[in-house]
């Protein structure tokens, strides 16, 4: 099981790195191949440089970028990146005015490539840095970080380790006709035969593995009607496969992993942040229950931002004094910007800027946490709070559960 959770965490096994990871997967891929394919509509690609299962969304999320790339530009340096790597054969090694040569001289619209432009050199500094991690590229000699400062005198030696070739996926349609995230979506499900059989199957399947929580969208949405009526199939398979279980509730769905998974960017997790966004949840939890927030009949929950920064500055007096030394003294705005991010993310919150709304869905009622009792005898607070908890909603199976 660990093997396969490493799969989903990663974007590939490199073999040349992690040898021994990359033979356990290699041994265990005919197994998880049949239902990546079957189910996932996922190809698992096994060749001698790697091990890479192709995740694909069933639906596209904000979060799913390269949350390294600050800009628009970024994204399209490292596609010249990727197309300068293509006719390159593992190993061969270049440097880096060979690439921003390459990249000079493609057709850029707007703005043309300068590389006397501070922006433009840290655009290509956080791209390569990003194939660095990603091991599509390996440095042998020198130090790019100094080309962000000039781009004169600098000059480093890169080698290719051949994944490049395995980093964007293989379209089965004319992407220069596409223009929009949504023609993306319709022309990879093939519009008509979305709703029904093996397509709708897979972006059911994919949507559960890879969003953190999914949502109905009314009594016509087939997705959620689809995994309501083939609950028990689905489970089967996630707790099988993947290793988790399978939550119905009546307008949400979520994947939920034991304890000691090997999952990553899971809530909750060692970060501060983490402790911080389920003390929310917790506080949200506990003035439903006393009537103070209203839920509606979706299980959302609506209020101002005014009204939402007020209760995360309440949060912030109750219980910041166990927070990190970071958090602690973060400015309010900022403090707010980082919660509101990873409860978006999470998807437990909702921002509307044109309304100046906040939307809390029921996620966030689903994972609270507090303190322990010792803490609080302890604080200045001195206020009683139950032990740390992570409470899940229990139901008989079929039954309609709430997260809240």
């Amino acid at each position: 099981m660990k093997a396969i959770q490493e799969l989903l965490n990663r974007r590939w096994i490199l073999k040349k790195h992690d040898p021994d990871l990359y033979f356990e997967i290699k041994d265990q891929a005919k197994v998880f191949s049949e239902f990546a394919k079957d189910k996932l509509g996922y190809a698992l690609i096994v060749n001698p440089i790697l091990i890479k299962l192709e995740k694909l969304p069933g639906k596209a999320q904000e979060w799913m970028g390269i949350e390294v790339f600050e800009s628009t530009l970024a994204y399209v340096f490292f596609c010249h990146v990727l197309m300068f790597m293509e006719d390159r054969e593992p190993d061969e090694q270049f440097i880096l005015s060979q690439i921003t040569d390459y990249i000079k001289s493609q057709p850029v619209e707007g703005e043309p490539v300068d590389w006397t432009v501070y922006q433009q050199r840290k655009a290509l500094i956080k791209v390569l840095d990003f194939c660095k991690a990603e091991g599509l590229i390996v440095v042998s000699d020198g130090d790019d970080s100094g080309f962000i400062g000039t781009e004169t005198a600098v000059e480093v030696l890169y080698e290719n380790t051949g994944a490049s070739k395995y980093f964007v996926r293989r379209f089965p349609f004319d992407v220069t006709q596409v223009n929009s995230i949504k023609a993306f979506e319709q022309a990879d499900w093939q519009s008509e035969d979305a709703d029904r059989g093996i397509l709708r199957r897979h972006r059911i399947y994919r949507r559960l593995l890879l969003e953190p929580v999914v949502y109905s969208q009314g009594s016509d949405d087939q997705d959620f009607l689809y995994i309501k009526n083939q609950r028990s199939v689905l489970s089967h398979d996630f707790e099988q496969f993947i290793g988790a279980d399978l939550h119905i509730h009546k307008n949400t769905a979520m994947l939920i992993f034991p304890e000691g998974a090997n999952i990553a960017e899971a809530l909750p997790n060692r970060k501060n942040s983490s402790d911080i966004v389920l003390q929310c949840c917790y506080e949200i939890r506990q003035q439903v229950s006393k009537g103070i927030l209203l839920r509606q009949a979706d299980d959302r929950i609506h209020l101002s931002m005014v009204a939402w920064d007020q209760l995360l500055d309440e949060v912030k007096v109750k219980y910041g004094t166990g927070w990190t030394k970071g958090y602690r003294e973060m400015p309010s705005a900022s403090l707010k910007a980082e919660i509101n991010k990873l409860m978006t993310q999470y998807g437990m919150l909702e921002r509307d800027a044109t309304y100046k709304e906040v939307s809390i869905l029921p996620a966030a009622g689903k994972l609270v946490g507090n303190y322990p009792e010792a803490y609080w005898k302890n604080s200045a607070l001195q206020v009683e709070e139950d032990n740390f908890i992570e409470e899940w909603d229990k139901g008989e199976q079929g039954e309609k559960l709430e997260a809240f």
